[in-house]
């Protein structure tokens, strides 16, 4: 290639980033922490309610823990458009 002057070629593909959706894929991942002592919920998948209510419960036994920290894990899929050259790839 001669360097002083060089051909590049560029390709573009379209890509799109959504939530996984596929089956089994769960919508979320919940667990909370207390900011005090750092005991930790136990992580449930689809519903956050759970750890609302562990968190009341450590409270009502420890009246002084009342800050929290929710985590929540979420998936996510990357997806070709029909016109890119990975469209009929699984993956």
């Amino acid at each position: 290639m001669d360097t002083a002057n060089p051909r590049r070629r560029f390709a573009y593909a379209v890509w799109s980033v959504s939530a996984d959706t596929r089956p089994g894929v769960p919508v979320g991942i919940f667990q909370i922490e207390c900011m005090t002592c750092h005991a930790e919920s136990p992580a449930t998948d689809n519903d956050a309610t759970p750890q609302q209510d562990w968190a009341l419960t450590h409270t009502g036994r420890h009246p002084d823990h009342r800050g929290f920290k929710l985590t929540t894990e979420t998936y996510w899929r990357v997806t070709p458009a029909a016109d890119n050259p990975y469209a009929w790839r699984e993956g």
